[in-house]
C-alpha cells in the first residue's frame, strides 16, 4: 500500500520560525535550547521600576568529547547570534572524559 500524494498540490512549508543562527547550529550537529528570564528591578517602596529580559541560548554536541557553549542576549536573536559566533570561534567548553553510570 502506498501513500497517496496529490499531484495538483505540491508540498509547501510554512514560515520558518527559527532564527538562521539556530538552524545553522543544528545543521552542523549541535543540540540547542533557549531559556527566558526576567530580572525585576524594584524601588525601595516595592514598585516595579524596570523589567530586564534575559535570553540564554545553549548548545551541546557529542563527537567522542562533549562540547558545550552558552550565550546571553537581550533578545532571542541576539543570544543565538552570540552563541553561533562563540561556536564558530571555538569558544566552547570541552569535556574529554565522560563517566556513564550503569546498573
Amino acid at each position: 500500500m502506498s501513500i497517496r500524494r496529490s499531484l495538483d498540490r505540491p508540498r509547501r512549508h510554512g514560515v520558518l520560525v527559527q532564527p538562521d543562527d539556530r538552524r545553522a547550529l543544528e545543521r552542523s550537529g549541535w543540540r540547542t535550547t533557549l531559556d527566558y528570564r526576567e530580572n525585576h528591578i524594584r524601588g525601595r517602596d516595592g514598585r516595579l521600576l524596570e523589567v530586564v529580559p534575559s535570553w540564554t541560548a545553549e548548545a551541546e554536541r557529542f563527537d567522542g568529547d562533549l562540547a558545550v557553549a552558552s550565550a546571553i542576549g537581550v533578545t532571542a536573536d541576539e543570544a543565538w547570534a552570540h552563541l553561533r559566533d562563540d561556536v564558530e570561534s571555538g569558544r566552547t567548553t570541552i569535556t574529554t572524559r565522560l563517566r556513564l553510570l550503569t546498573r
